[in-house]
């Protein structure tokens, strides 16, 4: 016999669990349609008044998400008390979670999850206005439906300006996905909520959080100092992951912005494919106006990346961690070399030409990058990935790049981090050969405190070398790194000076 919840609500199966409870389809016989009811479950071991305080807050958070009518919101029809406990009566979309997807096709392309982050954005944007913060933004709260993306689960979310009522030494919310405001245990805002957004739509589109870590405490750790692993399936959506992905609050990006970088990402697209014949993966119950489509575009191949990111492993201390900087491999030899002259042809590299620089010395071309300015090698192949930008050039027979990196913001000083990363490659043996020539924690730089390592190493026995200058510009760390075939050592040296001296910061 099934069990009924109020003498209205019949429970009929459990569609899922987690942390706060269990989440049943249910038949409500006064109104004779399915609905989906929350049973909120609690953490083992808390006293009686710690209990009276949650479930209270729950009773006034479920009521407060009552007040949300909009599509991108499971809406709440009732909160209800049984056996001493509430339970929450919701409508029942019967949808797949943004997770399931992600496990199932893995990388999703970024258009698809820009349209995702539109939805979500419009509906957290409703939730704001109406003074409801949701605090657990993430991809197992996120359902979709066909043709669009719908936000469930405000559970945990808190009314601004209420009372706080907290769990007496429980973290509420995902930590993969936690600001860091509320890992420090302040209180959550809409600008929270945004972080955790950008948490989600980075799972999204690399398959993968943004802190990756082996324990709960290393997340922690990470959301608090260190930056999101690198980016490298983002594409046109990495500007929008590192603006909501801020630490400090007051400097995150805000929902205009956000919505702007979104909207163009997700014009980006190509056109979607036909749908398949047969009746669509999700159903809707009680379906509601459609928002905004989610274009499924048939899956790009994997994007190619001609110098592979090794990036040493964080060090931890005190909960503290420590950024290493990424250094950047040239691996591919001679395989995409184009074969026509020297570095002087003329360009495949698609620059143009930078605000407020009207040449550039003969043999380069101007390039405008989303955070620079510089005079690039002609002829070098430009690969922009957000802020990051490889040249690599085409000459057959010739193995030489420059990059343009964003570090981020995590380590002390440029010498801090190059000192990291000289002690992590020393045993790394993606660095077969490593020896340090020389060590610079105090270079001349336009933008204030610089540092300079040279080192050698050999890549596919080819004996290598490579230059690396980190600064600090508007708060955040850049390196620029000069790799090449020791044979092409003393001319690469004057392309990487001349990129320097033309560096102009713009972002």
């Amino acid at each position: 016999m099934p069990q009924t919840i109020a003498a209205r609500y019949e429970l009929l199966e459990v569609l899922g669990r987690g942390g706060m409870g269990a989440v049943w389809r249910a038949r409500d016989r006064t109104l004779d349609r399915e609905v989906a009811v929350k049973e909120v479950l609690l953490p083992q071991g808390l006293d009686d008044a710690a209990v009276e305080r949650l479930y209270a807050r729950t009773f006034r958070e479920a009521r407060s998400a009552a007040r949300l009518d909009h599509p991108g919101i499971v809406t709440v029809y009732d909160v209800v008390e049984e056996d001493g406990r509430p339970w929450i009566v919701m409508r029942l979309v019967r949808a797949e979670g943004l997770d399931r997807v992600i496990a199932r096709e893995g990388p999703l392309p970024p258009a698809r999850v820009a349209a995702i982050g539109l939805d979500l954005l419009d509906a957290l944007g409703a939730a704001h206005a109406a003074g409801v913060v949701h605090r657990d933004v993430k991809p197992g709260n996120v359902l979709l439906p066909p043709g669009r993306a719908v936000l469930t689960d405000f559970g945990i979310a808190t009314v601004a300006g209420d009372e706080t009522l907290t769990q007496a030494g429980a973290i509420v919310g995902s930590p993969a996905y936690l600001a860091p405001e509320q890992a420090r245990y302040q209180k959550a805002t809409p600008a929270s909520d945004l972080w955790s957004l950008g948490a989600t739509l980075y799972a999204a589109v690399e398959a993968r959080p943004p802190f990756g870590r082996p324990d709960v405490w290393g997340v922690m750790a990470a959301v608090l100092s260190d930056d999101p692993d690198p980016l490298r399936l983002a594409g046109p959506l990495a500007p929008v992951l590192h603006g909501l992905l801020r630490k400090d609050p007051e400097q995150r990006m805000g929902p205009e912005e956000a919505g702007r970088l979104l909207r163009r990402a997700a014009q980006a697209a190509p056109e979607p494919a036909a749908a398949p014949a047969g009746p669509p993966h999700n159903v809707t119950l009680d379906p509601r106006p459609a928002g905004p489509t989610v274009a499924t575009p048939p899956p790009s191949p994997p994007r190619r990346v001609p110098w592979p990111l090794l990036v040493p492993a964080g060090i931890f201390a005190a909960a503290l961690v420590v950024a290493v900087v990424a250094v950047v491999l040239f691996t591919n030899g001679d395989e995409n070399r184009s074969g026509r002259g020297g570095p002087g042809t003329s360009s495949s590299a698609p620059s143009t030409s930078p605000s407020g620089r009207t040449s550039v010395p003969d043999g380069y071309t101007p390039y405008k990058g989303s955070a620079f300015t510089a005079a690039a090698p002609e002829g070098w192949k430009a690969e922009p990935e957000g802020d990051d930008v490889t040249f690599t050039d085409q000459t057959k027979g010739v193995v030489r790049g420059l990059a343009f990196q964003r570090l981020g913001s995590s380590f002390q000083s440029p010498g801090d981090g190059l000192a990291s990363a000289i002690g992590q490659m020393k045993n790394d043996p993606g660095y077969p050969d490593f020896t340090q020539e020389s060590f610079d924690r105090n270079v001349p730089s336009t933008y204030g405190p610089a540092a300079e390592l040279q080192f050698t190493f050999t890549k596919n026995g080819t004996p290598s070398r490579a230059r690396v200058r980190v600064f600090k510009s508007t708060g955040v760390f850049y390196q620029v790194l000069l790799v090449t075939d020791q044979a092409h050592w003393d001319e690469s040296v004057t392309y990487y000076e001349t990129f320097l001296r033309s560096l102009t910061m713009t972002g």
